[in-house]
């Protein structure tokens, strides 16, 4: 791991988190300029689970993995965070170990606000503190619906759910998987091996087609009913 002021790169990425959207120009500055920029190379660890987050870590290029590992080397991942996402918010704020491993998935590079101007900045920022706590919300929902996901529902439909999330807009036909199969796998909670399953069987119905990494979505409607969104 390298880790170097970079303050161009780091003023960059900050300017375009949503957690910092409505930040006054002048505050903006102060966060910029107490920010660093670090390199992972691929599988090489951001936090360890126990360590402590050197403060809100958003991605710049790459993605980073938390994940939790049991006794016998389980892993679940728990999210994966990509460019312009951040994670450690809640470790930050509340002065705790991270309780998941972060490791690079691939060559990445984070960059990394402290802890001390960001809480001066909530004491400053009504709009900041807002933001703060929208992107708490969010991050809460989501980890309730991946919960109901993995307990109520089958693996085509998780999948499903997924190709949807990564579309976005209701007009997109075409979604690149972010990361390998095998990964997204375990973060959909399933094998490698049904989740090649799940994608082979909305590939037979005519719902999407495959190639590598990039999955077209031919049905949107008929995605949408397999993922459970419509009746």
């Amino acid at each position: 791991m390298s880790a170097v002021p970079r303050p161009r790169q780091a003023a960059g990425v900050i300017a375009r988190l949503p957690l910092f959207r409505h930040v006054s120009r002048e505050h903006l500055e102060q966060i910029q300029r107490t920010a660093s920029s670090r390199h992972y190379r691929r599988g090489e660890m951001v936090v360890r689970h126990g360590e402590m987050a050197p403060g809100v870590v958003a991605v710049a290029y790459g993605m980073v993995k938390l994940a939790l590992h049991g006794p016998s080397g389980a892993e679940r991942v728990i999210r994966l965070v990509g460019p312009s996402q951040t994670f450690g918010e809640v470790v930050a704020f509340m002065r705790r170990p991270l309780p998941v491993d972060a490791m690079a998935v691939v060559d990445t590079r984070v960059v990394v606000v402290p802890t001390e101007p960001m809480l001066a900045l909530v004491s400053s920022d009504a709009q900041f503190g807002l933001n703060i706590i929208a992107s708490l919300s969010e991050r809460m929902h989501a980890l309730i619906c991946d919960f109901e996901a993995t307990t109520m529902h089958g693996a085509g439909e998780r999948l499903a759910a997924y190709l949807e999330s990564l579309a976005g807009s209701p007009e997109a036909a075409r979604v690149t998987l972010p990361a390998p199969k095998k990964l997204i796998a375990a973060r959909l909670g399933m094998t490698k091996e049904t989740f090649s399953r799940a994608l082979h069987e909305l590939a037979q119905s005519g719902l999407v087609s495959v190639a590598g990494r990039e999955v077209v979505l031919l049905d949107r409607a008929g995605l949408a009913r397999a993922a459970g969104l419509e009746d």
